[in-house]
């Protein structure tokens, strides 16, 4: 593919540009970020909100980060998690073979303890990452623009998908968004939960010294394609947190959303 300018003149890379260091080193690696922070915790009061665990879960578009499936872990019995790039499964792969000294992800531990209201001592870091290693069985690659991202037999198999910063960054195009969130929605299982996070209004994102695309989504769009994807209207959640310091980074607000699939 071909670099297309965003507004302002500058070159959005294609995807065969991506090293998955430089989306750790740029977000990830010093600490737990002001907006990371903000999804984290509104994941959290979403799982909290019922007293029983998920059969399956999912998050799709993972990229090479551990901290939204430690979140989850608590509250799943099984966790599957999916990425198009080899490179951030590979990462993943490497956290999940690790033994418990493995620091990479123990301040974001440390972060998702405390939100729900435990003191985060070394060893409940180390008891919940071990957990997570648990509930993790699967990891696959996968591409959000096939209609049966995971194959056929996966369509409305999941209790839960968690996708975060993914679906909006497949692509400079809404309607390649929206057939993407089309096709994720459609692995969950009628009575299921999805909880989504989002770059708000974002034309192109940095990781290390290259942009890549965004789909410059609103509330608006997120609101239409839970519904038409059968998710109910009146269960539907969807924020936008503003963010200005990340305005260099090229956005400056964060889209949150959770809603349930209509039962059969």
């Amino acid at each position: 593919m071909i670099d297309s300018p965003t507004n302002d003149g500058a070159a959005v890379a294609d995807y065969s540009e991506w090293q998955a260091r430089d989306y750790f080193q740029t977000y990830y690696s010093e600490v737990v970020l002001p907006d990371e922070q903000v999804v984290l915790r509104y994941q959290i009061e979403q799982l909290a909100q019922r007293a029983e665990r998920r059969g399956r879960a999912l998050e799709y578009g993972c990229g090479p980060t551990l901290h939204r499936a430690i979140a989850a872990a608590r509250y799943v019995f099984r966790l599957d998690m999916a990425d198009w790039l080899p490179d951030n499964l590979a990462l993943v792969r490497d956290w999940l073979r690790a033994d418990t000294v493995n620091p990479d992800w123990h301040r974001f531990t440390d972060y998702i303890l405390r939100c729900e209201g435990h003191s985060a001592t070394a060893r409940r870091i180390a008891t919940r990452e071990t957990l997570t290693r648990r509930a993790v069985r699967g990891l696959y690659t996968s591409d959000a623009r096939w209609r049966h991202p995971l194959g056929p037999e996966r369509a409305g198999y999941y209790d839960l998908v968690v996708s975060g910063f993914c679906l909006d960054a497949v692509s400079a195009s809404k309607r390649v968004w929206r057939n993407c969130m089309r096709n994720v929605l459609s692995m969950i299982a009628p009575g299921g939960q999805i909880i989504l996070h989002a770059l708000h209004r974002c034309r192109a994102y940095k990781v290390g010294d290259r942009m890549f695309p965004g789909a410059n989504i609103g509330i608006d769009d997120v609101a239409t394609a839970l519904a038409d994807a059968g998710f109910l209207r009146r269960t539907a959640d969807i924020q936008v947190v503003p963010c200005p310091d990340n305005a260099l980074y090229g956005y400056s607000g964060i889209l949150m959303a959770s809603a349930w699939k209509r039962a059969r």
